[in-house]
């Protein structure tokens, strides 16, 4: 059994990377372990019969606006997105709340209630950096990463870039500090980082905090992120490519210093006549499949190195008999009608001190709690009438003194602490309006999808020392490897974790240049 790029893994870059090859006339065959594809775009009946949720990723904020999406004809393969009006809800205690929106007019109404000079600051922010950020940042998200110091030298070339220099070495607590004066305000924009797993306290992230509060998306896909994944592979099947589930890889054959092909579970061997393409986390990919013995020792030791010890996901999966009514609505209607709910305290100093605890080994005992009800905008997701949620809180993988064992003994009573606060901020959410409930700990996260190691949902820490020109390590950001015929094209290589496709869009780039293919999309 032969083929040009054999791919190992089907999440959602390795079924973009392996599209756009097989559109450039290559065969192409993607393997994958689980009987499901798609990694973490999965959607099941996790509670009862349907009632549909997404296990991890719920929102796809580039995926739509994206080259993919636009190459490789996703509408057509099925992959439709709604985009709620209101985007997110900040509530606070006392019924106040911020509700984010993309019109800048609206957005800036919205903080004038808490700052007329924060609302100033905004429209300011806006006129100065919003075509900036749309012409520079995010075109950069689906190209191979400069390194630095080349960055560096596009950035001085402007007032702005200048400005995003200083910025980009501070904590987004210190940007944030700098732009705002209400406490409101600056809570709500932090939300926009700790949402994905930046620390609110972490040097070298202030620029993408400047990025976060620029650009506000939630577009949802209709079906569910499932919907997503069957859509890739449609389109990888469409110009001949072959998907194959429940084919585990064993090894990643290397022959002198070339990969030549892969080895199943089973013993079955496929040939790579150009080259092997891994979607799998580094060390699975490299100390597993590869072996230490193949590897330069010095990138070895960087692949022992990569980390993902940041956060992790807690979840709970809930069918619910009705919508849950926020107090703050009867202050702010739009909060009920948010893309999400974000509870995270007071004060900037509260997402802090949630990250300490989890550093710590502690589960947060204080609020910062996500909330998502994507049938809101999507009812095909539910019965008629009947609604699911996803409550979001991030936690520790290891829970101290036990370790991720501690799970086993204190998931069930910290899903119901977490009900009870999300209570307290919706008071209609009874117990018996719940339905039925799937506690979703870290270790099931990682149970489910082994490339989120210790349930960290962005394949690997999003570090100032894991992003950009050094994801997933300093000199191997560009998708090769030291070894010949073998690539990289996971949430571990530039632009990192999330659903975006960026990764798979850039690899094949790199392989389409490398093995003279016709690079169709440019």
């Amino acid at each position: 059994m032969s083929y040009d790029f054999v791919i190992v893994g089907s999440g959602h870059n390795g079924l973009a990377c392996a599209a756009y090859l097989a559109k450039a006339g290559a065969s192409v065959l993607v393997l994958e372990r689980r009987q499901e594809v798609g990694g973490s775009c999965s959607t099941s009946e996790a509670t009862l019969p349907g009632f549909r949720h997404n296990i991890c990723s719920v929102v796809h904020t580039h995926i739509p606006t994206s080259p993919v999406y636009r190459d490789l004809e996703l509408e057509r393969h099925g992959v439709r997105y709604v985009y709620p009006e209101h985007l997110r809800g900040t509530l606070f205690r006392g019924d106040e709340s911020i509700v984010m929106y993309r019109d800048t007019a609206r957005m800036a109404a919205e903080l004038a209630r808490f700052s007329a000079s924060d609302a100033c600051t905004f429209r300011q922010l806006v006129e100065d950096y919003g075509e900036f950020i749309e012409s520079a940042y995010l075109p950069l998200m689906y190209s191979p990463p400069l390194p630095p110091s080349v960055q560096s030298a596009q950035l001085e070339k402007s007032a702005e870039g200048r400005a995003l220099l200083q910025w980009q070495a501070s904590t987004p607590v210190q940007l944030l500090d700098e732009l705002f004066e209400s406490e409101e305000v600056k809570v709500h924009f932090l939300a926009r980082m700790t949402v994905l797993g930046f620390a609110p306290d972490q040097f070298g992230q202030g620029w993408v905090c400047l990025f976060r509060i620029l650009r506000a998306e939630a577009p949802i896909c209709v079906g569910g992120s499932g919907k997503l994944a069957l859509g890739l592979r449609r389109a990888v099947e469409a110009h001949g490519g072959v998907v194959k589930a429940d084919a585990a890889v064993r090894r990643i054959l290397v022959h002198g210093n070339r990969a030549g092909g892969v080895e199943l579970d089973d013993g079955t061997l496929i040939e790579a006549t150009k080259a092997v393409v891994t979607n799998v986390e580094p060390k699975k990919s490299f100390l597993d499949m590869v072996g230490e013995e193949h590897l330069p020792a010095a990138f070895a030791t960087r692949v022992r190195n990569y980390h993902s010890n940041g956060r992790s996901l807690f979840l709970l999966h809930l069918a619910l008999a009705e919508p849950p009514d926020y107090r703050a609505a009867a202050r702010n209607p739009a909060v009920n009608s948010a893309f999400s709910q974000e509870m995270f305290g007071a004060s900037m100093q509260d997402q802090v001190r949630a990250y300490q605890e989890i550093a710590m080994g502690r589960p947060p005992r204080k609020e910062m709690l996500q909330v998502t009800v994507p049938t809101l905008f999507d009812p095909s997701q539910a019965p008629a009438g009947k609604h699911t949620a996803v409550v979001w809180q991030y936690a520790p993988y290891r829970v101290e003194p036990d370790g991720p064992r501690g799970w086993g003994a204190a998931r069930t009573e910290y899903a119901e602490h977490l009900l009870d606060l999300w209570q307290s901020y919706a008071p209609n959410m009874t117990r018996d309006k719940i339905l039925a409930m799937t506690i979703q700990d870290p270790t099931d996260t990682e149970r489910h999808n082994d490339n989120l190691v210790n349930g960290v949902d962005v394949v690997g820490d999003m570090t100032p020392d894991q992003m950009g020109y050094f994801r997933p390590f300093a000199g191997w950001s560009g998708y090769r490897t030291p070894i010949e015929g073998l690539y990289m094209c996971g949430g571990y290589c530039h632009p990192g974790g999330g659903v975006h496709a960026g990764a798979g869009h850039n690899a094949a780039g790199v392989i389409a240049q490398d093995f003279h293919l016709n690079r169709w999309w440019d």
